[in-house]
């Protein structure tokens, strides 16, 4: 197979993740570009546009990986001692000589860091692996004439002559460059003859921007009928044939390096005494700052990492009630808890924009535990419960669903328009308004997304105070994060008591984030 000649029209853009542009509608980038000129650069160059940077940005990960402890099952100092542990075995039996670094966070008291350095070179500029033969790049070994026998078209594609490839999804990629292995189903096509323990190149497959042309890729397709645009994203360890990255499950590649900061493999380590989460989700339950015997509200939990740590914060003494509206995800989000001892979380699927019960006429008002314990219990093993009464929750945690622009690291914006940006801050204002009733007087209330769009950021905080006079905005200068946008209707104060999370700000290098905290005051 490895012999047969391939498409003479067939013409890959092979790219480092260097020069890849992350593609991103022109109107959204349009509407982020104007939102972020007060942070521009002043001589107007187009290359010191913020949005510019922020993009850059996003197509990496974050240079420390945050390992939040469980204090239900764990101490910070267990889990620093497990995680020494874990890294002194694993560079025992490493193929490659990475160095770990774990350090507590300096501010938020249960999060641990980890930074990684590799040994190997940087990949960021490389659209192939280094040479590992000594021979100069125009010249072709023996080994690689056998190994690509069609090597003179194979140069001329721009594909490696040292490495066999294999190309895997946009999601996959994504994944890898967050320190992840390669399972077998995000694998879209690879180089015929490979085997188990071979040092493969992976690349991800990205459509070419304002392409009409269709390029189909089968999954199985050989790579020299590959004629898309890629992205080299690092060098990995095959765990089986060629054949095997096309079965139903399992592991294809086990990465060695990858393009980006690189991230240590976290899978299955100190499960149920940490929790990996990024640094601003870690804040958030920290903002809140939930105490024992309260009854707190997350309306948006799924997947459930913020409502663990609310628990944890609580010593697990107290109601928390965690809401989203998919029961799909809430039977995952139920399991989640049970494995991290969490049993003060009651698991509901309910639409927290439908929350909110009304008081009728000859009713009695019931409070959440009076609800929760006279609710029936579904087949599925979750609660059947309608909603709360007005005035019911201590505290409440709104991340809303949102655009999600500021996740890290992302290889295309799935954002279709600008309007879809302006639909999702209309949508928030609907758990916005449930949020506030549901709240009891001097109870505290969160709000959060994972995006840089500042019409569901700061521009929904000036929603809040405008639309809702009882609900006073409250200082979080002593958590980590930068102050609110100016020119967004909020004051210098009150840009001073929210905290954004900018992946250009070197000091964090963390995702895209925004949090803001309320009192009910009447």
């Amino acid at each position: 197979m490895s012999g047969m000649s391939p498409p003479q029209d067939c013409q890959p853009e092979i790219l480092s993740l260097d020069e890849f542009n992350v593609a991103i509608p022109q109107d959204v980038y349009d509407l982020l570009s104007k939102q972020y000129s007060a942070l521009d650069d002043n001589d107007g160059d187009e290359e010191t546009k913020h949005i510019d940077r922020l993009l850059k940005c996003m197509k990496r990960s974050p240079v420390d990986t945050c390992c939040r402890v469980n204090n239900i099952r764990s101490s910070v100092k267990e889990v620093e001692a497990g995680l020494e542990q874990y890294f002194a075995e694993k560079i025992m039996e490493s193929q490659h000589s990475n160095s770990y670094s774990i350090q507590r966070h300096e501010t938020l008291t249960d999060l641990v860091t980890i930074r990684t350095t590799s040994a190997t070179a940087d990949l960021y500029q490389a659209k192939v692996p280094p040479m590992t033969c000594n021979l100069p790049r125009n010249d072709v070994s023996s080994k690689q004439t056998d190994l690509f026998p069609n090597w003179q078209h194979r140069r001329k594609q721009g594909w490696p002559l040292t490495h066999r490839c294999v190309i895997v999804d946009r999601f996959c990629a994504e994944a890898v460059l967050r320190g992840a292995d390669i399972f077998v189903k995000g694998i879209l096509c690879a180089d015929a003859g490979i085997i188990e323990s071979e040092e493969v190149a992976v690349y991800a497959s990205l459509p070419r921007p304002n392409s009409t042309k269709s390029n189909p890729i089968t999954r199985g397709m050989l790579l020299q009928n590959y004629c898309d645009r890629c992205v080299f994203i690092g060098i990995g360890i095959s765990q089986c044939k060629r054949a095997g990255y096309f079965a139903s499950s399992g592991t294809g590649v086990v990465m060695t390096s990858t393009a980006c900061s690189p991230q240590p493999p976290m899978n299955g380590v100190l499960v149920g005494k940490m929790i990996l989460q990024n640094l601003p989700s870690v804040v958030v339950a920290h903002a809140l700052n939930p105490q024992p015997n309260e009854v707190i509200l997350d309306m948006c939990c799924a997947p459930g990492g913020k409502t663990t740590h609310l628990a944890s914060l609580m010593n697990d003494n107290g109601l928390i009630i965690a809401c989203d509206k998919s029961r799909k995800k809430m039977i995952s989000a139920r399991d989640f808890f049970q494995a991290n001892a969490s049993c003060s979380i009651v698991p509901l699927a309910l639409d927290s924009t439908k929350a909110l019960l009304e008081l009728k006429s000859g009713e009695d008002w019931k409070s959440p535990h009076e609800i929760i314990d006279s609710a029936s219990i579904a087949n599925d093993g979750l609660k059947d419960v309608k909603g709360f009464y007005a005035n019911s929750f201590d505290r409440i945690l709104l991340d809303p669903p949102c655009s999600a622009l500021g996740l890290r690291p992302k290889l295309q914006i799935d954002t279709k328009s600008a309007k879809e940006l302006l639909k999702a801050a209309d949508y928030q204002q609907k758990f916005i308004r449930n949020a506030v009733s549901l709240l009891k007087v001097g109870g505290s209330m969160t709000y959060s997304t994972c995006t840089f769009n500042t019409l569901e950021n700061e521009e929904n905080v000036k929603f809040i105070l405008k639309e809702f006079p009882c609900m006073r905005l409250e200082s979080l200068s002593h958590l980590p994060g930068l102050p609110g946008l100016p020119d967004k209707g909020l004051t210098e104060e009150e840009c001073h008591k929210i905290r954004r999370f900018d992946p250009t700000d070197t000091s964090i290098d963390t995702m895209g984030f925004f949090l803001a905290k309320f009192q009910k005051v009447c």
